[in-house]
């Protein structure tokens, strides 16, 4: 019944999310708080190894939170419910598209999406960040702070390749936590 249950809520939110898997992480983690699979801590966990494994993060977080749930099976079935709605819907797409690209209504749509997916993606910042920032410690939220305002300086302004940002913030981690 487990297995069931995580392939249908992870196919809601696959069904239902636009923007990519940080769009995804607010329905991610109101699923995981409601079914009690998972605590605060274990989810900030998950979303940080999603990150820096390879593939999208919401396939990788509902991998994580499936075998954290019910072991391979959990992991299977949570990642088949989350990427199946995508592999339909383009699908679909890929067939109709020649009739609907110059559309009104796909532009609309499109327009609407958008602002939301940005509001999403801002949202899931929001889920990450408060309990980084605001861990009841000053030091440590200062901390995280100046980890953060770092890696973005480097990304925008050094231009520095992201898996030596990661590494960097591992180490940097190890030696401040």
């Amino acid at each position: 019944m487990i297995l069931l249950k995580l392939f249908y809520v992870f196919f809601i939110i696959g069904l239902f999310s636009f923007g990519g898997g940080l769009a995804m992480l607010p329905l991610i983690k109101e699923a995981v708080f409601k079914y009690k699979w998972l605590n605060e801590t274990e989810f900030l966990d998950i979303i940080s190894i999603s990150q820096i494994t390879p593939g999208p993060i919401a396939i990788n977080s509902a991998t994580f939170v499936g075998y954290k749930v019910a072991g391979i099976p959990g992991a299977m079935s949570a990642t088949l419910g989350s990427s199946l709605p995508s592999l339909i819907i383009i699908l679909i797409v890929a067939v109709i598209y020649d009739k609907i690209k110059n559309s009104p209504y796909k532009k609309a749509f499109f327009n609407t999406v958008k602002p939301v997916t940005v509001g999403l993606i801002a949202y899931a910042g929001y889920l990450i960040g408060e309990p980084t920032f605001l861990t009841g410690n000053l030091i440590l939220g200062l901390k995280a702070f100046i980890i953060f305002f770092i890696t973005v300086l480097l990304m925008k302004k050094l231009k520095i390749n992201i898996i030596f940002i990661l590494l960097g913030s591992g180490l940097l981690g190890l030696l401040l936590f």
